[in-house]
């Protein structure tokens, strides 16, 4: 800590008031007491931190499933493909995949639109995905009753067709409900 005094001199027929600085030995009470609030500062970012975190919760392999059916929100056009449990930069995730003919995707983005928030597709190079660039995030969210999240996203495989009209040409898209095991 700086403790300042008040030094006057005479300056070419002026009285200049200069505050002059030196070092003062703070003491182990002021140390202690500084210490203190820097802790429980700390401890206040770090709650608030821990408040805004994602509310994950720890499934085991036999949590995975048909996602949209346990929540009653699959149209009759999506088949149902598979579960996986995998890993995403070191982060357990659970997969459910879906298919649906392409005649029946314009139904199903609108409805995925609609019910999870996820952005219209648009054609990138080889293939239809959500739009990265009018969203934010492109996916679609949901929240279920024991607070997990679910991210929910619909593509076509590699495809020369970027109308929409012809949609009802290209086989198949593929819908995916992901959520992640644990914290992060």
């Amino acid at each position: 800590m700086w403790v300042g005094s008040i030094v006057r001199f005479t300056r070419k027929d002026k009285t200049v008031a200069m505050l002059q600085m030196y070092p003062k030995r703070l003491s182990r009470k002021y140390w202690q007491s500084s210490l203190l609030v820097l802790a429980i500062f700390l401890g206040f970012i770090s709650d608030q931190a821990e408040a805004q975190r994602p509310n994950r919760v720890h499934y085991s392999t036999q949590g995975c499933g048909d996602f949209l059916a346990r929540w009653d929100k699959k149209p009759a056009t999506l088949k149902f493909v598979v579960c996986e449990t995998g890993e995403i930069q070191e982060v357990g995730v659970l997969t459910s995949s879906y298919t649906v003919q392409g005649a029946d995707a314009i139904e199903i983005e609108k409805f995925l639109q609609r019910e999870f928030g996820m952005a219209p597709l648009r054609f990138a190079c080889c293939g239809w995905e959500p739009d990265t660039v009018k969203a934010a995030p492109p996916y679609g969210q949901y929240v279920d009753e024991m607070g997990t999240q679910f991210e929910v996203s619909m593509s076509s495989g590699e495809t020369l067709l970027n109308d929409r009209g012809a949609w009802h040409q290209i086989p198949e898209f593929r819908i995916k409900v992901e959520t992640y095991l644990g914290e992060f």
